[in-house]
C-alpha cells in the first residue's frame, strides 16, 4: 500500500493527505500533540447543521488522558525494575565477595547441561562441585563465583546462585601455594 495522493493538481504527494495534513504511519511516533491537533481539525471539519455531542469530545480527552497516564507508569515500572534488578545484583555481588577464599559446594549446572544433551538416561544424579572462591565476576547481570575445581585444579565460573554449601574453612589464597 503506497502513501502517495494525487492532489486536484495532478501532481504526486507523498504521506500526505489531499488536504496536505501529514500520514502517520502504524508504529510511527503518535503523541499528544498529534492527537490534539486531531481533534481540533475534527472540530473545525464538523458539519455546521449536525454538531459533534461536546461530551464525545470530553470523553476523548479523558480517554487519551488515561492512556497517557498508563503509558507513564509503565515506563516508570520500567525505571524501578531496572534499578531493582540492579540492587539485587550489587546485593549478590556483595554476597559473594564475602565467600573469596571460603570452600564452598554448588551445583555444577555446566556439567550437568552437558550430561543432559549427550545422555539423558544417565543423568539422574545432579552434579556437585567443590572447591574454593578465588574471585567474582558479573557476565550478563549474573553473579558468577570464580571457583578452584578441588578435582582438576582448574578455574570454573560457578553461578552465585548454584550455591548449596560454604564450609567454615577461610582458605588464605596467596600463602596457599607456598
Amino acid at each position: 500500500m503506497s502513501n502517495l495522493t494525487i492532489n486536484n493538481r495532478g501532481a504526486t504527494v507523498a504521506n500526505k493527505t489531499e488536504n496536505g495534513t501529514p500520514i502517520i504511519e502504524a508504529g510511527k511516533e503518535n503523541n499528544k500533540e498529534i492527537f490534539l491537533k486531531m481533534l481540533v481539525a475534527q472540530m473545525k471539519n464538523q458539519d455546521p447543521f449536525n454538531p459533534q455531542d461536546p461530551t464525545q469530545y470530553v470523553t476523548q480527552l479523558a480517554q487519551f488522558n488515561q492512556l497517557e497516564q498508563s503509558m507513564t507508569l509503565n515506563d516508570n515500572m520500567e525505571n524501578l525494575i531496572g534499578m531493582t534488578n540492579g540492587l539485587l545484583v550489587n546485593s549478590a555481588m556483595g554476597s559473594a565477595s564475602n565467600l573469596i577464599g571460603k570452600h564452598i559446594e554448588a551445583y555444577d549446572v555446566a556439567e550437568s547441561k552437558d550430561d543432559i544433551e549427550n545422555d539423558k538416561e544417565e543423568n539422574t544424579k545432579t552434579k556437585i562441585i567443590t572447591g574454593v572462591v578465588e574471585s567474582i565476576h558479573i557476565k550478563d547481570g549474573i553473579v558468577y563465583m570464580d571457583l578452584k575445581n578441588d578435582k582438576t585444579g582448574e578455574v570454573v565460573p560457578v553461578e552465585f546462585g548454584a550455591l548449596i554449601k560454604v564450609s567454615g574453612k577461610n582458605i588464605n589464597i596467596e600463602n596457599k601455594g607456598e
